[in-house]
């Protein structure tokens, strides 16, 4: 299946492009609804990342879910050549471990031993690390963060490049707090699609001519996963599509009535700056219940554009947290009604 065309996102780039032109004192780590488009913006980011530069640059991803292969776990720009051998070799070392975590705790080797005919010496690189937390487990997070931390610190002094920056997505909930905790990282927020750009992506998709584009805006809030999802896997039925959500959220349903939560479900449903404005043990439990289960998110940190995402009641969005996306909230409503 070919890729989907990269749509929008120019000032995450451009953020991100600036980020990398200085040196930082922390890594980045980029949180923000699942499927929101994390990924395809740091592939797009290193494929690109050479000529963002005007001097030498050095940029490689590390896909940290892959389980068996090399050659999709690692991308970098065609003007970096990579051993495949040596990538392969440095894996094995890791019994036990998927290929994308064992290159994930390996970045000093693969820039030093699998990146050919470059030198960090005075030039920018840039290390990307996706969905480290949920590749090495939420018991791990927190030495991740300090020793990726420690290792920025140490690459920088024993080979002097210009500038070297590592960017790593994050999952949202336990793990973004654990996170959260620490000085050695520095969070960002990437949002859904404005409304503009996502009908620009679902045009790409070819959706039929009957279909209420509006009416996917409002179930998706602009998420570009869910809308491939919709046009890939459900044929363009939203319907079915909502279903197969329902059947999804029963478990978590059946956790909010056990637990006698749903008079603080009804207040994060009209509006889930209720969290905060109405905090409560209970409040606090659900709140808990559904960050874990990646349908309501924390929307209070800085966005990777630096614009603030605005509140819109409408798609679920408050001031400072946030459904993931609006069919969450809805299909909720439908199994507790």
């Amino acid at each position: 299946m070919n890729e989907v065309r990269f749509v929008d996102r120019a000032e995450e780039l451009k953020a991100l492009r600036e980020w990398c032109l200085r040196r930082r004192a922390t890594p980045l780590y980029v949180y923000g609804p699942e499927g929101c488009g994390k990924t395809r913006l740091l592939k797009e980011l290193v494929r690109r990342f050479s000529s963002l530069t005007s001097a030498g640059a050095i940029a490689v991803y590390i896909d940290a879910l892959e389980a068996e292969s090399v050659d999709k776990a690692i991308l970098t720009p065609r003007s970096i050549q990579l051993s495949r051998e040596v990538l392969a070799s440095i894996a094995e070392k890791y019994t036990g471990l998927t290929v994308g975590e064992a290159l994930s705790r390996s970045i000093s080797a693969i820039l030093e031993k699998a990146i050919l005919k470059r030198r960090m010496r005075g030039n920018y690189v840039l290390v990307a690390v996706d969905d480290v937390a949920r590749a090495i487990g939420l018991d791990r997070v927190e030495w991740y963060v300090k020793w990726l931390y420690e290792l920025m610190w140490k690459l920088r002094e024993s080979y002097q490049p210009e500038a070297i920056n590592f960017i790593v997505t994050t999952s949202e909930g336990e793990s973004l707090e654990l996170i959260s905790r620490h000085r050695h990282a520095l969070i960002k927020l990437l949002w859904n699609l404005e409304e503009k750009a996502f009908r620009e992506l679902a045009q790409e998709l070819n959706p039929p001519e009957s279909l209420d584009l509006e009416h996917v805006w409002k179930l998706t809030g602009g998420n570009p996963g869910k809308l491939i999802e919709i046009a890939e896997h459900f044929t363009w039925d939203t319907a079915r599509w909502l279903e197969s959500i329902r059947e999804k959220l029963k478990p978590v349903a059946r956790k909010i009535l056990e637990r006698n939560l749903t008079q603080e479900l009804k207040l994060i449903v009209e509006d889930p700056d209720s969290i905060w404005h109405k905090p409560s043990p209970k409040m606090g439990e659900l709140y808990q219940l559904l960050a874990a289960a990646n349908l309501v998110i924390y929307k209070g940190f800085t966005a990777v554009s630096e614009a603030k995402v605005p509140a819109n009641l409408e798609l679920g969005i408050g001031e400072d947290y946030a459904w993931q996306i609006p069919a969450y909230r809805k299909a909720l409503e439908d199994i507790l009604k």
